[in-house]
């Protein structure tokens, strides 16, 4: 047996040093982590740096537009073109209100004389006036079945817009806002006209159904009939006063009813306000007819059953009175004004100027020309009594009459709409002897 060198380490050591070794260098690596988690020099100087700039996300994908559940991209409308402009509303010139504008009495142009001391028109002379014989007009294109308004009642308003007239015989001031047998209320209509048209004016007729001015008309006339006076009657003319007196109020509330219908339409209109055209002559001379006051001649032949002193009040203080009274109320609501008491002057029932349509000598029908024809419908005298419709004409301007109120209108109504922003204006139109409706006087201010 061989004997070891003596301090050598034995096999048993040997291992026992190997063992030690390697539980050495395991503790060695087992310290690293930790020395790099304290930050340790050398852990440091191992870290890698970071990157300057953070990678992009990744885009998702675009999807299909047939996978459900997802949303097919929309286009840019942002630079789209605009749709074409709404087209501009066409001009409209509405009239409203009562008779006077919706043109009571157009069926007659002047009139004819009746046979003196007898009555009665003849058939010949009445047929050359009425104009549904003597122009081959039919009465239904002459007047519309239920308001009555008239093909006469015309305005060429040119840059002011057509003519739409909704006005209706017999309309008081209250029943604007009413309907009228098969017709919607006045102010109703209005407010759609407003709304589907640029309306550049509102002319206004009322306030006489209110006075009941045709009506005491009548009166007087009856009250000639009997051989009395009206004008000095107070169960007439105190209830005629009264009425007058308070139609002004009537009046201006009627103008704020039309003021409220445009109100938020896009319309801004002018409202025109017209007083009445005073269809009787003034009872004094040398303007009223000098045939004897109480001749039958006074009536059967010429259409004029009032005395002289009657005309004069009728004239004073119940024509003139509302106008007035009309007057009044246009200025207190800022209104436009157009007075009308001597549109048919010179053309007036019992006035000693015009002519009617009689005999000639040779038995022919000799008819004036319009110039010197009367231009309101006067009381025809007849052996039965006047149907409902034709009473109603009388004492109403008649064709030749609504010819001088359109021309007016139509004077006024273009100079109002070419400077909107004036202020409220008052115009006067004015008829004359011997001077046709196409000729009468507008004059302005005052």
């Amino acid at each position: 047996m061989t004997e070891l060198p003596t301090g050598a380490p034995g096999p048993r050591a040997r291992r026992a040093h190997r063992t030690r070794t390697a539980l050495v260098a395991l503790c060695a690596l087992a310290l690293v982590p930790a020395a790099v988690a304290l930050g340790s020099p050398a852990a440091t100087a191992a870290a890698p740096r970071p990157l300057a700039t953070e990678p992009a996300e990744p885009a998702p994908a675009t999807p299909h537009p047939g996978t459900p559940g997802t949303t097919v991209p929309q286009p840019d409308i942002t630079h789209q073109v605009d749709p074409k402009p709404t087209p501009a509303r066409p001009k409209a010139v509405v009239t409203v209100g009562d008779g006077f504008l919706a043109g009571e009495g157009a069926r007659w142009a002047g009139n004819a004389e009746g046979l003196k001391n007898n009555g009665g028109v003849p058939r010949e002379l009445r047929d050359a006036t009425d104009r549904t014989r003597s122009a081959g007009v039919a009465l239904e294109k002459i007047y519309t079945a239920d308001c009555r308004r008239s093909d006469a009642v015309v305005l060429p308003a040119g840059d002011a817009g057509r003519h739409l007239n909704i006005a209706c015989s017999g309309a008081a001031t209250e029943p604007l806002s009413r309907p009228v047998e098969s017709q919607e209320a006045q102010l109703a209509q209005l407010r759609k006209l407003a709304t589907e048209n640029d309306v550049t004016a509102v002319v206004v007729s009322t306030g006489g159904t209110d006075v009941r001015f045709t009506d005491t008309l009548a009166t007087c006339a009856d009250a000639w009939k009997d051989n009395r006076y009206c004008s000095t009657d107070p169960a007439i003319t105190g209830p005629a006063g009264e009425r007058t007196a308070a139609v002004g109020e009537k009046v201006a509330k009627a103008v704020q009813a039309v003021r409220a219908a445009v109100e938020g339409t896009g319309s801004t209109p002018r409202i025109v306000l017209q007083s009445y055209p005073l269809p009787l002559a003034s009872g004094e001379a040398p303007a009223t007819d000098a045939h004897d006051e109480n001749s039958w001649d006074r009536w059967s032949a010429y259409g004029c059953p009032f005395y002289n002193r009657d005309l004069q009040w009728l004239a004073k203080d119940i024509g003139r009175a509302l106008n007035a009274e009309i007057k009044k109320a246009a200025k207190a609501e800022g209104a436009d004004f157009v007075e009308l008491g001597r549109l048919l002057e010179g053309h007036q029932v019992c006035g000693s100027q015009p002519r009617q349509t009689t005999f000639a000598a040779d038995g022919t029908v000799a008819s004036p020309d319009p110039a010197q024809a009367q231009w309101a419908r006067y009381v025809p005298r007849a052996r039965v009594q006047l149907p409902a419709d034709e009473a109603r004409e009388v004492l109403h301007p008649n064709y030749y009459g609504q010819q001088a109120l359109s021309h007016c209108l139509t004077e006024v109504v273009g100079k109002l709409t070419a400077t909107p922003d004036q202020p409220a204006t008052r115009a006067r139109c004015v008829g004359a002897a011997d001077r046709a409706p196409q000729q009468i006087t507008v004059a302005y201010g005052g």
